[in-house]
């Protein structure tokens, strides 16, 4: 059974970040498990996303929502759509298990639209499962350090 190692979480992260910014969302969504979740809590690390607010916190079918409106040409808080640069660092297997694993990283996202350049810096907690042959994302939890400012905009992330 298979053990996630540092070098393929890299690759597996390194894969996402350039999918996301290459905006090929549909790509990035067979690199999930059917029951994945996205959160990124609002005012701190995030204990309970059912109990706290959340600036996003997505099941696949609202993930799927989200990139079908992204894509569909008519989400006008993406148009023009967001110029993005993911650089992902620090990446750590916390936790392998046979079939299971926790993945902890750096980000630093930079976004360019409409001449408005913005920076959001942040960690990211990945729990991975081995999948239909290969590791696949069941959760992506992402805590910007500037989760208890106000931020505008947010369409673009994913």
């Amino acid at each position: 059974m298979p053990r996630l190692s540092r070098a393929e979480a890299e690759d597996i992260l390194y894969s996402e970040a350039r999918l996301l910014d290459e905006r090929r969302y549909h790509e990035w969504l067979n690199t999930l498990t059917a029951d994945a979740i996205y959160w990124m809590p609002a005012n701190g690390d995030g204990v309970d996303p059912n109990r706290e607010i959340a600036l996003v916190y997505d099941n696949s079918l609202k993930l799927r929502d989200r990139i079908d409106r992204l894509a569909s040409g008519v989400a006008h808080a993406q148009s023009p759509p967001s110029r993005t640069k993911r650089l992902v660092s620090n990446v750590q297997v916390e936790a392998s298990e046979e079939n299971a694993a926790k993945i902890l990283s750096a980000l630093l996202l930079y976004e360019l639209r409409r001449g408005k350049e913005r920076i959001f810096a942040g960690r990211c907690e990945y729990q991975m499962r081995f999948d239909d042959s290969r590791w696949k994302i069941a959760a992506k939890k992402v805590i910007l350090v500037n989760n208890d400012e106000v931020i505008d905009n947010l369409t673009f992330i994913v």
